[in-house]
């Protein structure tokens, strides 16, 4: 200031705004420094925050960390970021509560309270059981029951070391329903940054022999770690409650568990949720693109042995490969009966020709039927060879969550389900694909049909869909 109080005049003037110039751009050059810093900082509190917990032995490629690829982030509103990018691992890390503590033993809750339902995780730290399906989710449950220091057991004690999460799929017969536990796996996976974690898969009375999806449903596990699934068949008197005193029998032989996780919320997900932000459940549509869903059944694709090797169809001079997804009769969901599913299409060969024909040779059709024969495998890389997939509303139709970017669903709804069940549209959207629909009329029965109407709309649907493109909010009319 003193020299500053030297200058007069013009000359003085421009050196004092020479001088306020130069601050100028120094400070703004420190205050961009500074947030670049913030968001390096923040980008580190996101995705690095803890140390890995995971088995002590080999772990072949299922890391949680592809949730984190910058390939899958979008510039969308923040309502958006909040529910659908890795934000959402930080703040359900942020709501770790204590339950308790009592020498070695811990219990803690992890809470997603935006969600519907506010999905918990429960980490049990060194406790001790009799079976690995003890249902230890009590309102009342102290860390003492747990603790093995003061049990005095002649019957035997096994130690299962690693991270154990205990698994429950709701309707685990419909591919749908059941992919709402697999993308949990995925999350909390994600949130602990666990990885290679052995699953525990607790399965109904008879649901191994009743349900023929169960080998497939066992080989999506597969995925999740190289530690093979185990099956733990529930008694036909167990019931999951939130009361009552859990109860050790010192009698038995019990296990001890260093690390067991359990995540009880399996008939709700990213998928169909309702939160305070973007997404509001499954009958309203959202335009959330998230690098969560695309990261999972990436994650998925990937440990099932699924590559990327195939043409890629948004060169112009290649043939695009449509899925069509049948709804015919298949065997079995009680055992040795066939079963029919409602909205099948009446003549729907004839259909499939008649459109092949209109589209002409730069599309190529390919009939498969989820609901037939079809194991996870041959399920996820159907999905994945395919550049859009074409079929009636149903469950099926959840394997277009592992598509590539900016392949194309093209959803036909009829019968008893129409426009108001937007659960692929919001697939379509989670994952980054174009999405279209259409009405057919009501067949014979529960049947849907169709004309030359019909046909007309569906290529129309079909030659809309841009693979070079990015999929827009608004399905084009």
């Amino acid at each position: 200031m003193v020299y500053l109080g030297r200058l007069s005049g013009r000359r003085g003037r421009a050196v004092i705004n020479g001088r306020l110039a130069a601050q100028g751009v120094a400070t703004v050059v420190v205050l961009a420094f500074l947030y670049a810093a913030v968001l390096l900082w923040e980008q580190k509190h996101y995705f690095e925050e803890e140390t890995p917990v995971h088995a002590d032995i080999p772990i072949i490629a299922r890391s949680p960390l592809i949730f984190h690829s910058n390939s899958y982030r979008h510039n969308q509103s923040e309502k958006c970021s909040r529910d659908v990018s890795p934000i959402l691992f930080d703040e359900w890390r942020r709501s770790k509560e204590v339950i308790c503590t009592s020498n070695e033993v811990s219990i803690e809750q992890l809470k997603l309270g935006r969600w519907e339902y506010k999905p918990t995780i429960t980490v049990f730290k060194n406790i001790i059981l009799n079976h690995l399906f003890d249902d230890v989710n009590k309102t009342n449950v102290s860390c003492e029951v747990f603790a093995s220091n003061s049990l005095k057991n002649d019957a035997g004690i096994t130690t299962m070391n690693g991270p154990l999460f205990r698994v429950m799929l709701f309707d685990a017969s419909n591919p749908y329903e059941g992919f709402h536990g697999v993308l949990n796996i995925a999350m909390v996976m994600a949130t602990l940054n666990i990885t290679n974690p052995q699953l525990v898969y607790m399965v109904s009375k008879g649901e191994m022999e009743s349900n023929t999806r169960f080998p497939s449903i066992v080989e999506m596990l597969t995925a999740f770690s190289s530690l093979k699934p185990i099956i733990v068949e529930l008694p036909s008197s167990w019931r999951l409650t939130d009361n009552g005193t859990a109860v050790l029998n010192t009698d038995q032989p019990m296990i001890t568990l260093p690390y067991m996780v359990d995540f009880p919320f399996q008939g709700t997900s990213i998928m169909v949720t309702k939160t305070d932000k973007a997404l509001r459940g499954r009958g309203i549509d959202h335009h959330c693109k998230s690098e969560i869903f695309r990261g999972a059944t990436d994650f998925i694709r990937t440990n099932l042995g699924i590559g990327d090797d195939s043409t890629d169809a948004s060169d112009v001079n290649s043939t695009i490969q449509v899925l069509w997804s049948s709804r015919g009769p298949y065997c079995c969901r009680a055992a040795g009966t066939i079963y029919t599913p409602t909205r099948a299409i009446d003549n729907e060969q004839k259909l499939v020709e008649a459109v092949q024909t209109s589209l002409g040779s730069h599309y190529n059709i390919k009939t498969v039927d989820f609901g037939v024969n079809m194991t996870t495998i041959d399920s996820v890389k159907a999905a994945f060879k395919s550049d859009i997939i074409v079929g009636v509303h149903g469950a099926g139709l959840v394997w277009s969550a592992f598509m590539k970017q900016h392949s194309g669903l093209v959803e036909m709804f009829g019968g008893n389900r129409g426009t108001a069940n937007r659960h692929y549209h919001n697939i379509a959207s989670l994952a980054d694909i174009h999405y279209r629909s259409l009405m057919l009329d009501r067949g014979k029965g529960d049947n849907l049909s169709w004309n030359e109407e019909s046909v007309d709309q569906i290529v129309r649907k079909i030659q809309s869909i841009n693979l070079k493109e990015e999929p827009s909010a608004n399905e084009p009319k």
